[in-house]
């Protein structure tokens, strides 16, 4: 048995990773073809620039001399701050250091091809002009001017496409849900006696709040390029009316899975979360370079050379397995990228550089070619990449996938022949059915799970015709969407009757 393998790095002005064989469109029928089209270029993008950057971004991490803990982005929470505390931060916050076209011109050096800022976050201070609330950087700060304008302004001018974040929940809005006094009886500073909770749920007023703001930032700012929502508890009605109110204005502009209800274009991992291959989906993996996402004066952070390393592989994994890394900083409360965060960047921009025009070879094992009646047996298994691993997701919630959902294999045959399959499988149910099908033809049986021990059960047979042939090995019946494979597959062997 013979094996293709064929894994081309290619390099314009960022890595690119493409497996000529295995290569396996997403599930998309329900998105119309302006979408459709979005996607594809939002996979060949690769790698964007996250920015966390706001009021929490003056406090650094620390509130009246105490350094506390957890996401800095959240320190309203995390410190239960008071609202009219937190505004009196907002009155003296001025960012006068931010310089729009230093950190796009940093973003496209170190080869990212799009910028997500956050214009609103969970504390609900609006970083754009807004005529919905005067709690916003034009109105509420000595500063004064629209930080989303020169970002976006910058953007088009140097060729960086742009993207929103934008936060469901709303700290600060007065007809959110009811807020409770800040409990300083307890240490807990977590998930106990929260004063503020990133999953609330959206009254009718935030709805209607929201969807006055989304109409103002895709109207004002040109072109954008995903909106990217996080957190709250959404009710389908409101994911459908969010969306609606997105492409009614801009089409093309993609929207996240945190929209929920099933109402995103493409997935977002858990932050930092675990990188599978989720080669039937878009989705994007947003990371931070430590345990924070907006700026903390006191966290540790590695060794430099050590974290150019580390993301760097997390960029090169995320690319492989079919998703798009998105990669975090968090500028000072001055806004100014500190060095630290620069000089990780830069680092990574000079890898991908040195790559330049490369190619780099890489088994991959996803297409086999049987040649000759002398190929009696053929072994299919995930050793070294040779199946393709098919992921699920049920975007009701805020992030909810299944990365083994279904198996797979191409299979390029110059004869063809009647098959006997033997399945060798580490079983994790007593028994379930399972469907084996080999171009379009099924044959469904029973694997059982004796003592949940290895074994192996004869399945029946299987007409591998001559040219391409694709082989799927799925349960019978799903009960939830995100129900797994339900076994470790060894190897299925293919006996020449």
């Amino acid at each position: 048995m013979k094996k293709v393998v064929k894994l081309f790095l290619i390099i314009p002005a960022i890595l690119i990773l493409f497996l000529a064989s295995c290569e396996n469109k997403p599930s998309d029928n329900h998105l119309d073809e302006t979408t459709r089209t979005a996607l594809e270029s939002f996979r060949d993008n690769h790698f964007g620039m996250f920015i966390h950057f706001g009021v929490y971004s003056k406090l650094g991490g620390i509130w009246k001399g105490e350094k506390i803990p957890y996401y800095g982005e959240q320190i309203m929470n995390h410190a239960r701050i008071p609202i009219a505390e937190y505004e009196a931060v907002a009155r003296e916050f001025n960012p006068v250091d931010f310089n729009a076209d230093s950190i796009v011109l940093l973003a496209r050096n170190t080869g990212m091809k799009y910028i997500v800022f956050t214009t609103k976050h969970h504390d609900g201070f609006c970083m754009f002009d807004t005529q919905t609330t005067d709690y916003d950087i034009v109105g509420f700060t000595p500063y004064g001017k629209d930080i989303v304008k020169q970002l976006a302004d910058a953007c088009h001018r140097h060729g960086i496409k742009l993207g929103f974040y934008y936060s469901l929940p709303d700290w600060h809005y007065p007809l959110g849900i009811p807020r409770l006094e800040p409990d300083t009886t307890t240490n807990c500073t977590e998930y106990v006696n929260q004063v503020y909770s990133p999953l609330e749920i959206i009254t009718p007023e935030l709805e209607d709040y929201i969807v006055a703001q989304l109409t103002e930032l895709l109207t004002n700012y040109g072109e954008v390029y995903t909106m990217w929502f996080d957190m709250g508890l959404l009710t389908p009605e409101q994911s459908r009316r969010f969306r609606e109110t997105v492409k009614s204005l801009q089409p093309q502009c993609l929207i996240n899975g945190r929209i929920m209800n099933n109402k995103g274009d493409y997935m977002t991992l858990p932050d930092n979360g675990n990188i599978s291959l989720y080669g039937d989906i878009y989705w994007d993996n947003p990371a931070s370079l430590y345990n924070t996402w907006g700026y903390k004066s006191w966290i540790e952070r590695p060794e430099l050379g050590q974290q150019i390393e580390t993301q760097t592989q997390r960029l090169l994994k995320t690319v492989a397995n079919g998703g798009v890394f998105l990669l975090n900083i968090g500028p000072n409360g001055t806004g100014k990228v500190i060095d630290y965060e620069r000089d990780v960047l830069n680092g990574i921009g000079d890898f991908i550089s040195s790559h330049t025009d490369k190619a780099h070879l890489v088994p991959t094992g996803c297409q086999m070619i049987i040649t000759s009646q002398r190929d009696q047996e053929i072994i299919l298994s995930c050793a070294d990449k040779a199946c393709l691993v098919h992921s699920a997701i049920d975007g009701t919630g805020y992030m909810s996938v299944q990365p083994i959902s279904w198996l797979s294999w191409q299979l390029d045959s110059q004869i063809s022949g009647e098959y006997d399959v033997f399945i060798v499988y580490l079983p994790e149910n007593d028994a379930k059915e399972y469907t084996l099908t080999c171009n379009g033809v099924s044959k469904t049986g029973i694997l059982p799970g004796v003592d949940r021990m290895l074994q192996t059960t004869y399945f029946g047979t299987l007409l591998i015709k001559e040219g391409p042939n694709e082989i799927i090995l799925d349960q019978a019946n799903r009960c939830n969407p995100l129900e797994p494979l339900g076994l470790e597959l060894e190897r299925i062997i293919l006996r020449k009757r």
